[in-house]
């Protein structure tokens, strides 16, 4: 018998911009508006996703900058190089309201130009998941992700992803992963322990568009604080988070503890959420000594798009090994389980 959960509610979702213009400032050397792209509106607190392009538009050489506006706040910088178009997507986790969405470009040196194109916006949803509204950064920040038990077994991991932009006033600004000194330097710890950035952006132009992202994964049923620590008092940190089972880290991670009888075959879709990135999907354990994945995992399998995924347990025991998952910037949509 077939028992299946849709875990990304996509009855709640919604496109909020889809706009595949380019538009294009140039030069001076000071934040331009590229684009007004209007005013959203959320009637519940609630994901945000985005994607867009960016590039120099004159020079193959050349750095521009980018940095986008939700309300009164940033929420992502950039620093594309070169003609050659760059992606960019994270996540936002806004309070019920409205918000203007702006666009803004620097570039710097004669005749130097910088575009956006194909801007996307849009809400989302996921069971199982506890946000944190984007503002001024003023202090830590806990979540819980409660227990629950599915089809497949019980909730065992989730995963914090955290997103920060940050800028200090005429000067550097630098996100610090463990043992790094960095100028103007801004670092993150959870449950009191300094961990790494996921992906970052640096300032060290001193344009006023740093930005990271970290997604960590912990454990569901207790309490998790995030704090982010900033070498100068004067660099301004905003900030949004959202915790969640289904939301994918750039490390291999567990959502579930495996809970079926042998024999039954299980299942799991996975799909883009803020970005078509290559998402991975596999059953095993790191060993003892590893050779890398080929040794450590009995099935997996990775691509973008959509990606469906099954194994079948048959002599790999269920209670013995994990069931594991990664890609930064996309999701699990539904899990599943054949029983047998």
């Amino acid at each position: 018998m077939l028992f299946s959960e849709q875990v990304r509610l996509l009855e709640s979702e919604e496109r909020l911009i889809n706009d595949s213009a380019e538009y294009a400032i140039l030069n001076g050397d000071a934040w331009k508006t590229a684009k007004n792209y209007g005013n959203i509106t959320l009637t519940e607190a609630g994901l945000v996703a985005f994607n867009y392009d960016a590039r120099c538009n004159t020079h193959s050489t050349a750095t521009v900058y980018s940095r986008l506006k939700v309300g009164s706040y940033y929420v992502h910088g950039a620093n594309p190089y070169g003609q050659s178009w760059s992606n960019y997507h994270g996540l936002i986790w806004l309070a019920a309201g409205t918000y203007a969405v702006v666009m803004e470009l620097r570039a710097v040196g004669i005749n130097v130009g910088a575009s956006v194109r194909n801007f996307q916006l849009g809400k989302a949803k996921f069971s199982d998941s506890e946000g944190e509204a984007l503002a001024a950064y003023s202090g830590q920040i806990s979540k819980t992700v409660s227990s629950r038990k599915l089809a497949v077994g019980s909730l065992k991991q989730a995963v914090f992803c955290i997103h920060v932009f940050a800028y200090t006033p005429g000067g550097q600004t630098n996100f610090e992963n463990p043992g790094e000194s960095l100028t103007n330097g801004v670092s993150i710890s959870i449950d009191s322990i300094q961990v790494s950035w996921s992906e970052r952006y640096q300032d060290d132009q001193s344009k006023e568009n740093a930005y990271a992202k970290c997604y960590y994964p912990v454990t569901v049923g207790s309490s998790h604080t995030i704090a982010i620590a900033k070498d100068n008092a004067n660099t301004v940190v905003h900030v949004s988070a959202v915790c969640s089972p289904w939301i994918l880290s750039n490390t291999l991670y567990e959502p579930v503890s495996a809970g079926f009888p042998q024999l039954s075959t299980f299942y799991a879709i996975l799909e883009p959420l803020s970005g078509n990135v290559t998402k991975n999907a596999c059953v095993g354990k790191a060993r003892a000594v590893s050779f890398g994945d080929s040794t450590d995992y009995y099935s997996s399998s990775n691509g973008t798009g959509i990606l469906s995924y099954s194994y079948t347990f048959e002599s790999v025991a269920v209670d013995k090994i994990g069931i594991f998952f990664s890609g930064l910037g996309g999701c699990l949509s539904i899990i599943a389980v054949d029983v047998r």
